[in-house]
């Protein structure tokens, strides 16, 4: 580097960490939402940096274009499976067997998997709005407070949220740093199951200790004995029984009933039995491993064979994603609990209302992506790079350390990931550290310390009931574990990998 390139080097620097401070003021103090905040911060960025007026719109939509091309459809086949399993009453049944089969003393583990299941699927929003008469039925059986109960839940959901394809901001990471798919999920699940383990049922077993103490002394906290929000969300079996999911956020999933098919229900339409917990962890588990395959075609057959170019074609995420959609609509759609006909008319009209939930999602994530080719094209990426690396400080810590400065300033884990691994992926192929474990890094500091400007945090208040300040004492200081815990079981599985 040139010592009359480093000047406007740190300008560029100063530029970038200009338009973080731009981003928390517009939706921190402005209440701005996040997508026009993002596309102003982007051509702002753009004009300071000096690019040409001109060229910053053509960067702009470049960046949305990359971003939308690797995102969209995976995201849309995600928020269609994710429906037909909250609808046909897979994910409720999933949950019901892992605690029968578990006892109270594996409850929290149970708890865990579950979360880390139906997590990979879906949002952690929609999750947490399937799961929550499940986490109702642990606190009853373990006889503690829904938000201590539920807390390995909320970890499994958080872990998979940030470190694993096809979760958009995962997927988007995995994308910009041109990580194998198949190798992020596998190295994502041996870093983030124990990360998720420390903060779910290691945290959970500190929090319960602390509630016996206060509960044999006479102390108990006011929102401790309430019951949770989602508790009307438990299934009630029957023809003309209410649908089994029915949302109280307007960002998670739903059905209009005005829209739906109006043939009533008679004895030959009677509501199907729910989906049982083999289809539902087949219907979570079938992109999964289609991917996989493809990431380890050329292991299980020849270069160039019939067999290892399928394997390759259905391992695309976004094939794989729709031909699990597709077994899904043949083994989900017929039990879904609605007294209403079961024709291929109702099947459209989910599908359609499927996607009106990822809606604000995409608009963001589009508005990310346009942000992170500004970043590239106006060379404030690269320059951050190069100081970085001319601080010798490790890329993994660094990869971490920006999606946490991003995520505490901004809220949103996947724009975190998405600003974090815009800035970034300049170095990914000349650093010497797998592609797969940046994502993992930038994914488990994307997920640093929830509060108060995290759509996320005020969901779990609300549907736990809880006040501010038990909020943050539980489910910030968790995903704070979980981050920490990530990043060192990243950092582990890097020094062995070398």
């Amino acid at each position: 580097m040139t010592s009359t390139g480093l000047p406007h080097d740190w300008f560029l620097v100063a530029c970038a960490a200009a338009t973080v401070l731009l981003l928390l003021l517009l939706i921190a103090r402005v209440r701005m939402h996040p997508a026009l905040a993002l596309m102003m911060a982007a051509l702002g960025l753009g004009l300071a940096s000096g690019m040409p007026a001109t060229k910053v719109p053509l960067s702009f939509t470049g960046g949305v274009a990359n971003m939308m091309g690797h995102i969209a459809i995976v995201l849309g086949m995600g928020a269609i499976l994710g429906e037909l399993l909250a609808r046909s009453g897979g994910a409720g049944a999933l949950g019901e067997f892992l605690i029968e089969r578990c006892g109270r003393a594996g409850l929290p583990w149970a708890m865990l998997l579950l979360g880390i299941v139906v997590g990979m699927p879906v949002f952690f929003e929609v999750g947490l709005v399937l799961l929550m008469p499940i986490v109702a039925e642990a606190a009853r059986r373990s006889h503690r407070p829904p938000i201590i109960a539920g807390m390995p839940l909320l970890a499994g959901l958080s872990i998979v949220h940030g470190t694993l394809p096809p979760h958009p901001a995962a997927m988007l990471a995995a994308t910009e740093y041109h990580a194998d798919l198949g190798r992020t999920i596998l190295l994502g699940l041996v870093a983030g199951l124990p990360a998720a383990a420390v903060a779910g049922p290691g945290f959970e077993w500190i929090l319960a200790r602390r509630w016996k103490r206060r509960k044999a002394l006479g102390i108990e906290l006011k929102d401790e004995s309430q019951t949770l929000f989602a508790q009307s969300l438990v299934p009630k079996q029957g023809p003309g029984a209410p649908d089994p999911v029915s949302d109280p956020n307007e960002n998670a999933t739903h059905l209009d009933a005005e829209s739906l098919p109006r043939k009533a229900p008679s004895v030959a339409d009677p509501v199907p039995p729910p989906a049982g917990p083999i289809r539902a962890a087949c219907a979570v588990l079938l992109p999964i491993a289609l991917i996989c395959l493809g990431s380890w075609a050329d292991s299980i057959a020849a270069p160039g064979s019939t067999l290892n170019l399928a394997l390759h074609f259905t391992g695309d995420a976004n094939i794989s994603l729709m031909i699990a959609v597709l077994v899904a609509l043949v083994t989900l759609g017929p039990r879904i609990q609605t007294g209403r006909h079961h024709g291929r008319e109702l099947l459209r009209q989910l599908c359609a209302q499927s996607f009106e939930p990822i809606a604000n999602v995409l608009v963001i994530l589009a508005a990310a992506g346009g942000l992170s080719g500004v970043l590239r094209d106006s060379g404030a990426a690269q320059a951050t790079v190069s100081l970085a690396l001319g601080a010798k400080m490790p890329p993994l810590v660094l990869a971490w350390l920006l999606a946490v400065i991003v995520r505490v300033s901004m809220g949103s884990a996947t724009v975190a990931m998405a600003v974090a691994a815009g800035v970034l992926a300049p170095m990914a192929g000349h650093v010497g550290v797998r592609p797969e474990l940046l994502v993992l890094a930038t994914g488990t500091g994307s997920l640093f310390l929830s509060h108060v400007n995290d759509p996320g945090f005020w969901m779990v208040q609300a549907f736990f009931r809880l006040e501010l300040k038990r909020t943050l004492a539980t489910w910030s200081i968790m995903e704070a574990i979980v981050s920490m815990a990530g990043l060192a079981t990243t950092l582990m599985l890097a020094a062995v990998m070398r």
